[in-house]
């Protein structure tokens, strides 16, 4: 990657987007492109980061995508097509198949497009296992997104567009040869660089109910948006599936923090009502009876804390990661500050 290759970032506004786009610009890439659907999100994004070129475009859409993509090198994919009127996640996951296949024809089609870096997501590896033995998986695992009883059916869609993609890059309609790597975050938390984003420690631990407590992989959001980076600079990392995760810990362990460092009305600040979390072993003995389906497959060994993601690329890791507590701290930091900067607008 040269300092003046046409670089271009697929949602740009998003929660990882918006971190690449930072970062390159601190970097010293000088064509940096982003596209957007909301106008509201893209304004505010140009006025902190002036040197981006936006356009608003959707993928499974062909408006604007040929003048996006004439020139460009290198494509990060943050983002997927989406249809308001799909009924059920197969659905979803036939429109983000085409949305996908419709990206990198258009990518082909330019002739410039040397290779992509597409965000896929830890649910298409680790998930719909129908080995209960099997409690260590790696980047050459899939989701099953065929399984019945799947806890969280999105990975159903996110699995059939990835498979999508890598159907098209080892096809002969790639006549140009673009390489591909893929990274599959595992739950991104931190701070985000744009003021409209809940990590997932609000999806997490917001609202007043109960939760089993779980084992959980997660990773700082500008690490993730570094490992993009990373992977898109590096030749050996094309045709791979990358795991970016950089800690290990539980939901009560992120709660017992936050109410550390926090005060009550902080807390309530930022995330409302806190569920209540319910002991792994406590949780697991509940679901005894259903030990035949997904969930229980997926989800208990993980309230016990059994279950073990090993990459295949250690090199890939090679750059020092955020620790944890510095992760949610700042996270929680940066909801406080922007919820203070609405009130005050």
């Amino acid at each position: 990657m040269e300092q003046n290759d046409k670089i271009v970032i697929i949602g740009v506004t998003g929660y990882i987007g918006a971190w690449i786009a930072k970062q390159l610009t601190d970097m010293g890439y000088t064509q940096i492109i982003g596209t957007y659907r909301n106008e509201e999100k893209a304004r505010k994004l140009q006025a902190m980061l002036p040197n981006l070129n936006l356009y608003k475009a959707n993928l499974g859409e062909k408006d604007n995508w040929k003048e996006v993509l004439s020139g460009a090198k290198w494509v990060f994919n943050q983002g997927s097509a989406f249809n308001p009127n799909d009924k059920t996640y197969k659905d979803r996951g036939r429109t983000k198949e085409k949305g996908i296949r419709t990206l990198f024809q258009l990518a082909v089609e330019s002739g410039s497009v040397m290779k992509i870096v597409h965000t896929s997501a830890e649910s298409t590896i680790a998930y719909a296992n129908e080995d209960p033995s099997k409690t260590t998986f790696t980047e050459d695992d899939w989701t099953n997104e065929n399984r019945e009883g799947l806890f969280d059916l999105h990975m159903v869609s996110k699995t059939m567009e990835e498979k999508a993609a890598w159907s098209f890059i080892h096809s002969p309609e790639n006549t140009t040869n673009i390489s591909m790597t893929t990274i599959h975050p595992t739950h991104v938390m931190g701070p985000s660089f744009a003021p409209w984003h809940h990590d997932m420690i609000y999806a997490m631990l917001h609202g007043d109910g109960a939760m089993a407590d779980s084992q959980l992989y997660g990773v700082d959001v500008r690490d993730a948006a570094a490992m993009n980076i990373a992977l898109m600079k590096s030749p050996e990392a094309n045709g791979r599936r990358h795991f970016a995760s950089a800690f290990k810990t539980t939901y009560a362990a992120i709660l017992h923090f936050i109410k550390e460092q926090f005060t009550d009305e902080q807390i309530r600040a930022v995330l409302g009502d806190v569920v209540r979390i319910i002991p792994g072993d406590d949780a697991a003995d509940l679901f005894s009876p259903v030990q035949q389906t997904s969930y229980y497959q997926d989800m208990v060994p993980r309230m016990l804390n059994r279950v073990v993601y090993k990459t295949n690329y250690p090199e890939a890791y090679a750059y020092e990661y955020t620790e944890p507590n510095i992760t949610v701290l700042q996270a929680m930091e940066k909801m406080l500050k922007d919820k203070s900067q609405r009130a005050c607008d």
